[in-house]
């Protein structure tokens, strides 16, 4: 693989995994609420 090839790879998996955790890090700091149950 050439060195472009490795630094876009790089850069994918940065950009997904770190939507990932941010994604998560924003669910533990704002969990989602559920609608209200009605009895």
């Amino acid at each position: 693989m050439s060195a472009g090839a490795v630094v876009m790879l790089i850069v994918a998996v940065v950009i997904v995994w770190g939507g990932l955790v941010a994604s998560v890090v924003h669910l533990r700091r704002h969990p989602d609420v559920g609608p209200p149950e009605a009895d």
